[in-house]
């Protein structure tokens, strides 16, 4: 096309070792783990095939870990992309881009050595009243593992994104870029980071599956760049000497973005004990065991999400600042029948998206050449301009069971339940006791800067 039309595709595989403390810390994938109560000395049991801790008062089996060995593979990620490029008139570019990939073997969490189905008591392991595991006839004198977390590489993602962009590169005093990008990425529970939370139910790793923690479907960036049209070499006051100095080198720019909130999802915590005057039947709320032996697995491992109330809004309206986003209402437990869980909740991960985030910052920029080899800049920067309050996610979207004899589904909310109480930019899982002072989501900061250079 005239020669001014540019057309790029690409293809690459990349491959990672995952999370190689695994393949070395066999001291914590192999052990059984306990809850002592009392200061009794423990032997060192993790180099017994069976452990002995019968001279231990109290003792619980408390999620042991296990690592596939078997058939494990390296995880490895395919790319691919497609770019087409083309000039304008008046110095202008556009190009439309697709990219895309697809993540295989990657890390993944899950459970194993749960509650065989049905679900039954039993109350003759040595090592505490339990349910009925996977593992038990291996251990005839009392299984001392409870629930094992297990590690595999049989996670999954893919990634597919648009981009469309314009831009001028600086001609006459004027720059632009603008960009804007729609994705979609989806996998079964990575989170980044070679980590993953394991599935609601472990043998259907598939019904996990849904927007990663990290897509953001609409992405929109624009910068600008103007010198003003002051000084020698411009259209207007064109002067030497010190007025020249004093009234050239000046510029304007700016730089906005708004991109869409990325997904949350909405727990269901199992962690009380089964009230027996609710289930009185139930050998469980007999020895005052907790909610997750509801479950048809008796899962006490993974996250659990509950039911979505049909014809119930999910999101509140206009959240703000100290203001909830999600509705209660709007969840409650999967069906109970016969005191079990008839099935694992049916809230797909991703259900409800973080506030929209959108920010404007601009300079002011002075550039003077005081000598041949001596220049000043000077700067006024006011990020965040417009003070726009950039709200961060709720810090608690979990909501326990709490069954009544009336209402079998009953889920409560603590009172900051869905509570949008921080700033963007505020990571509530470090140790500052307020929000940084840089980046996005601060509120409206001005900057003044002085740089020399010789």
């Amino acid at each position: 096309m005239h020669g001014k039309t540019v057309i790029r595709a690409g293809y690459g595989i990349y491959h990672g070792a995952a999370q190689n403390d695994d393949l070395n810390a066999g001291l914590e994938s192999d052990t059984s783990r306990i809850l002592v109560n009392q200061s009794t000395p423990l032997q060192p049991a993790y180099a017994q095939q069976d452990p002995d801790l019968s001279s231990i008062a109290s003792k619980q089996g408390n999620h042991p870990r296990a690592l596939q060995r078997q058939g494990r593979r390296d995880l490895y990620v395919e790319t691919w992309g497609l770019t087409v490029e083309h000039q304008l008139p008046a110095s202008f570019i556009t190009s439309a881009q697709y990219i895309g990939s697809r993540g295989v073997h990657l890390f993944s969490r899950g459970a194993v050595n749960l509650c065989t189905e049905p679900v039954t008591l039993n109350s003759s392991n040595s090592f505490g009243v339990d349910c009925v595991r996977t593992l038990d006839p291996y251990y005839p004198n009392g299984n001392p593992f409870g629930s094992v977390d297990i590690k595999r590489d049989i996670g999954a993602s893919t990634y597919h994104a648009l981009g469309l962009s314009l831009e001028r590169r600086m001609t006459n005093g004027f720059s632009f870029q603008s960009r804007y990008t729609w994705s979609h990425s989806i996998n079964d529970g990575s989170v980044g980071g070679g980590e993953s939370t394991g599935p609601e139910n472990v043998n259907c790793l598939e019904c996990d599956k849904g927007p990663s923690v990290y897509d953001v479907r609409h992405n929109i960036t624009v910068n600008t760049e103007y010198e003003l049209p002051f000084g020698p070499g411009k259209q207007l006051l064109n002067q030497g000497g010190a007025m020249g100095k004093v009234i050239g080198g000046w510029s304007l720019s700016s730089i906005g973005l708004w991109h869409t909130g990325h997904p949350l999802t909405v727990q269901m915590d199992l962690s009380g004990t089964i009230d027996p005057t609710v289930f009185p039947n139930s050998p469980f709320a007999q020895n005052m065991l907790t909610y997750n032996f509801l479950l048809p697995d008796g899962n006490d491992q993974t996250n659990q999400r509950p039911d979505l109330v049909p014809g119930v809004p999910v999101m509140l309206s206009h959240p703000g600042l100290n203001s909830p986003l999600v509705n209660p209402a709007a969840f409650q437990s999967p069906p109970v029948v016969n005191g079990n869980f008839t099935r694992f909740g049916n809230e797909p991960n991703g259900a409800i998206r973080a506030p929209h985030i959108w920010q404007i910052d601009l300079a002011l920029t002075k550039a003077t050449k005081l000598t041949e080899r001596l220049s000043m800049e000077f700067a006024v920067q006011a990020f965040d301009i417009f003070n726009h309050v950039q709200l961060a996610d709720p810090l608690d979207l979990t909501l326990a069971y709490a069954p009544t004899q009336s209402n079998l589904q009953n889920l409560t909310a603590k009172g900051d339940f869905g509570l949008i109480n921080s700033s963007v930019n505020f990571n509530s899982n470090n140790d500052n006791a307020a929000a940084g002072n840089t980046g996005t989501g601060t509120p409206r900061q001005l900057q003044f800067m002085v740089r020399f250079t010789f």
